[in-house]
């Protein structure tokens, strides 16, 4: 099934959809309260990756994935699969370069963080063999 991205402007509508993924989210780094609709507009008005798709699939809503400033990776889907997971790092590796490295900063290549919950997503990775670099804790 193809997977259609849609580039983040934003539009009211945009806006709309993203909420939408946001209110069903599984699995979060970033947060752990889902901010209101207000703050949500404020957040993708000021667009802070350096480029962000809605996806789809079959003409229906599917997720969200986006690039850092400094080269992760956010992938935000309704279900995780292999194929899918590696359709979206595709279009973004052959549509996007990661920026250049700055030393203790930012790395040379894209990576992912993960939530330690979304176990589905890590258990794809580790069977693409994909390297672990980092744990991160909140203290």
């Amino acid at each position: 099934m193809e997977i259609k991205f849609k580039k983040i402007i934003p539009t009211d509508a945009q806006i709309d959809e993203l909420y939408v993924l946001l209110e069903s989210r599984r699995y979060s780094i970033s947060h752990s309260t889902i901010n209101t609709k207000s703050d949500h507009a404020d957040f993708v008005s000021k667009h802070p990756y350096v480029v962000w798709y809605i996806l789809y699939k079959c003409g229906t809503l599917f997720g969200s994935v986006y690039v850092q400033f400094d080269n992760s990776i956010g992938i935000n889907l309704s279900e995780y699969n292999e194929r899918d997971f590696l359709k979206i790092v595709d279009y973004i590796k052959n549509n996007h370069k990661p920026l250049h490295s700055i030393k203790s900063i930012r790395r040379n290549e894209f990576f992912i963080n993960v939530s330690s919950e979304n176990t589905n997503l890590i258990k794809i990775l580790k069977d693409l063999n994909k390297d672990e670099i980092q744990r991160s804790f909140i203290i």
